[in-house]
């Protein structure tokens, strides 16, 4: 016997909640374990460039969270709850540091996906100057996406 399905229109999608939306979105990413087409979804945001950013599925995610220091795992979190658009600033106020300070967190979520994509150009985050002294960072959204999942699993 064939289990009921359930059809939701784009139209009632976008008028989801966005918190429901990503319930939804990280459901169906878990459902494939792999890269769904995100954008036009309603689920991240439209205008991002994410130009030459790592677009990693489930797995990489996975792997990618294997062994990251608490603190990046952190700081992932709360990418991940922005949707991959964040300032640089609040990230650096919720650790307890500044912006400055963080160099080595990105530098080292830069190495982790060089390592885990296999391609050395590789980038987790593109960046932008946002007045004199901030940045506002982007990731990929099927990279948030998959980040969703796996830190989901990581409870």
């Amino acid at each position: 016997m064939a289990e009921a399905s359930i059809i939701i229109p784009v139209s009632a999608y976008k008028a989801f909640d966005p918190c429901v939306q990503s319930a939804i979105m990280t459901y169906i990413i878990g459902q494939f374990g792999g890269p769904l087409p995100v954008s036009g979804s309603g689920a991240v945001l439209e205008s991002r460039d994410e130009k030459g950013l790592a677009r990693l599925d489930v797995p990489e995610a996975k792997l990618f969270l294997n062994n990251c220091s608490e603190k990046s795992t952190s700081i992932l979190q709360e990418i991940v709850s922005r949707n991959g658009d964040f300032m640089a600033s609040e990230i650096a106020n919720l650790v307890g540091t500044s912006i400055g300070e963080l160099r080595g967190a990105w530098s080292g979520l830069t190495k982790r996906v060089r390592t885990i994509s296999k391609n050395p150009e590789a980038k987790l985050l593109n960046w932008f100057k946002q007045g004199d002294s901030d940045w506002r960072g982007i990731m990929a959204a099927q990279t948030v996406a998959s980040m969703r999942v796996a830190l989901n699993e990581r409870g």
